[in-house]
């Protein structure tokens, strides 16, 4: 049997290498021959940049940059030809202490000036797993925005909470020459109850008050960026940034997952197989919004391959042929988490069964 294993990682516990390494192992602990195929995969976020250097054989550099609450940390990216490859949530992503008021992009916005002063023009931004809600702004001031409050004095490093005190901008001395693909798992909007604090600012920390200030500051933002990004499709994925660096310098926002595939020609490896194995960290709801197990899911109806999904947990959706959670009734996420390795391994010698 032909076997496909392309799962994205579990958040914060396994790389989508090591699951693929697990549910490899796993299958072939069970005694049974077959030929197995593993594709680390991402959609946008944690990994994207990994699996874009495997499939384009590129290099790994490092940059000085800060993570969402002005801490001095090192990120790295992926740099092949004139493209660099930089996932947000190496400088911007969530973290333990959630203060999503506080929490800038800002570190991007690093990280993509330092690619550009290295050479790198065309830069594809994996756009998941943020900590912040700022719409950019953050980003654009390390690429030489300035936003001012009401009495014109310069906003440093802006942060969510800082949007509603906005008057003023300015782009003129802003990095140029840039030419962005952005990566994205989601189509929401910069702002709106399907906009990017109503989704996703409550999973960053936000409360119920804060949630509509940071809405509300969205839509100030919005109203001194060069142009009007409210309609656009993915424009509130990682808190906004998508919006934000696409009101200035345009590009393409694209699915995560089809650039991945586009590079790693997905498609002829399902025609190719008899089984997909896929999964993540979570599937939920907003799995079956656009993320990577549901859209390999629906690659493998198109192809008529049977799908099996495993995640780490499972609430309230069913897809795939089979699905599998590491949490059941003798296993708490708690310890799933803990021992995501033994379990996943574990669980994957009954996979096929």
């Amino acid at each position: 049997m032909n076997i496909l294993i392309c799962p994205d990682s579990f958040k914060g516990t396994l790389t989508s290498e090591q699951v693929c390494r697990c549910i490899k192992d796993g299958i072939e602990s069970s005694g049974e021959k077959h030929n197995i195929t593993t594709l680390p995969f991402a959609d946008g976020g944690e990994g994207f940049s990994e699996c874009m250097k495997r499939m384009c054989k590129g290099d790994t550099l490092y940059t000085r940059c800060h993570d969402i609450y002005g801490k001095a940390i090192t990120a790295d990216f992926t740099a092949f030809g004139s493209t660099a490859v930089i996932e947000c949530a190496k400088a911007s992503g969530i973290q333990q202490r959630k203060a999503v008021m506080r929490a800038s992009s800002y570190g991007t916005g690093e990280m993509i000036k330092a690619a550009s002063e290295l050479g790198f023009k065309d830069i594809i931004l994996g756009l998941g797993g943020s900590g912040c809600c700022d719409g950019g702004a953050g980003a654009l001031s390390a690429l030489g925005a300035v936003f001012y409050d009401e009495n014109f004095k310069r906003i440093a490093v802006p942060s969510g909470g800082d949007l509603n005190c906005i008057f003023g901008a300015g782009f003129k001395n802003i990095v140029k020459g840039l030419h962005f693909t952005f990566a994205c798992d989601v189509e929401n909007t910069l702002y709106g109850e399907n906009g990017a604090a109503y989704v996703f600012a409550p999973q960053k920390g936000a409360n119920k008050t804060q949630v509509v200030e940071l809405d509300e500051g969205l839509k100030r933002l919005n109203a001194f960026l060069p142009k009007d990004v409210s309609a656009l499709k993915g424009g509130g994925a990682a808190g906004g940034i998508c919006a934000g660096l696409y009101s200035v310098y345009g590009g393409e926002v694209k699915s995560g997952f089809n650039i991945l595939s586009e590079f790693s020609q997905f498609e002829s490896k399902i025609m190719n197989c008899d089984v997909v194995i896929t999964g993540e960290g979570k599937s939920d709801r907003q799995t079956l919004m656009g993320k990577l197990p549901y859209k390999i899911f629906e690659l493998s109806k198109k192809y008529g391959k049977r799908c099996i999904v495993i995640s780490g947990m499972i609430e309230n959706v069913n897809f795939g042929d089979k699905m599998i959670s590491l949490c059941d009734e003798n296993i708490t996420s708690e310890e799933a988490q803990a021992n995501a390795e033994r379990i996943l391994t574990e669980k994957s010698k009954y996979i096929l069964k």
